[in-house]
């Protein structure tokens, strides 16, 4: 069996949770059962290997719906920690502390593994950590999150998503997900699943839904740049078309064809901020047909101009046609 990573000298991998006033209870309370000290029998005891430690700008910083986690670590902690794991909170569009902000920032640039749950992902995108990144976050949220973060690449479909060092997660009950995920890259997939056989989710389980999503959802992928009928989509999906509509919004929640024009536009801010193709050839390449449809999902999806957007991140240089 591997041990997690370990660093400055120390015997444990510590993971540090900064806790803030709105944390949700749930998914601090799966980190703590996930890495603690198992209470059943055979599993093992992580408190060897792990160190989980909640911290915070205050001393003691009850939560909001009235759970008081005791005495909490200096907010610091997180500079020194291997793992940085920020909890989702109940009002994501609150502003959050310039401290918190760099210190989260500070500990990325460190080498920290970082890990955001569901809105917790709202706190690594303002400290800088998902520039540039794929993330996920609740579906609720996805479109005020491309809107706020332009620059990293939201994967509403997928329940988690790793990037390198940075990982997030969906919604509160995908905590215990990413949490195995963690340990599996840590500690092996072996444990992981004996684990998550305790916790009773098992991935085996995975409903005959869920299969027939991800396969769909990676086919969309690889064709989402040719045009696409709803008949078609069905006819590939073996369904008929009022259940395929059913079935991806209940998956996803959102329509087929936004979801098809928000992967069009991410691949076009890609396309837009690495290379001097014409916007018309763009909209073409990523699958929208004519430089107008691309506008106007452009706009919808971003909240601005395609010409805008690469004057923003990709300053015109002298001589090259942007169209």
């Amino acid at each position: 069996m591997k041990s997690p990573p370990v660093s400055r000298g120390r015997d444990r991998h510590v993971i540090a949770v900064p806790v803030l006033p709105d944390s949700v209870p749930l998914e601090v309370a799966v980190v703590q059962q996930v890495f603690g000290r198992r209470p059943f029998p055979g599993a093992g005891d992580l408190s060897s290997r792990y160190r989980v430690v909640l911290c915070g700008e205050r001393r003691r910083q009850p939560l909001y719906c009235g759970v008081d986690l005791g005495d909490l670590a200096p907010l610091e902690t997180v500079l020194t920690a291997d793992t940085v794991l920020v909890p989702g909170v109940e009002d994501p569009f609150a502003p959050r502390s310039r401290s918190l902000l760099t210190v989260l920032r500070a500990a990325f640039l460190g080498g920290a593994r970082m890990v955001g749950l569901c809105g917790g992902a709202f706190l690594l995108g303002r400290a800088g950590v998902l520039d540039g990144r794929r993330a996920t976050t609740h579906w609720l949220y996805s479109q005020a999150f491309r809107e706020e973060f332009p620059l990293t690449h939201v994967e509403t479909d997928r329940v988690l998503v790793a990037d390198g060092t940075v990982h997030t997660c969906a919604g509160e009950l995908s905590t215990a997900d990413i949490a195995l995920h963690l340990l599996s890259l840590d500690i092996g997939d072996a444990y992981a699943e004996a684990i998550g056989r305790l916790l009773v989710v098992p991935g085996e389980q995975r409903s005959q839904h869920d299969r027939f999503m991800e396969d769909f959802l990676s086919w969309l992928r690889e064709h989402v740049h040719e045009p696409l009928t709803l008949n078609q989509l069905a006819a590939h999906a073996h369904v008929s078309q009022r259940s395929l509509v059913r079935k991806f919004r209940q998956a996803t929640g959102t329509s087929i064809f936004d979801w098809i024009g928000a992967e069009r536009v991410a691949r076009a801010k890609t396309l837009l901020e690495t290379t001097d193709h014409l916007i018309a050839d763009i909209a073409v390449m990523v699958g929208f047909g004519s430089a107008e449809s691309l506008r106007r999902n452009f706009d919808k999806h971003v909240g601005t101009s395609a010409r805008a957007y690469r004057a923003k991140f990709r300053p015109t240089r002298k001589g090259v046609d942007h169209g």
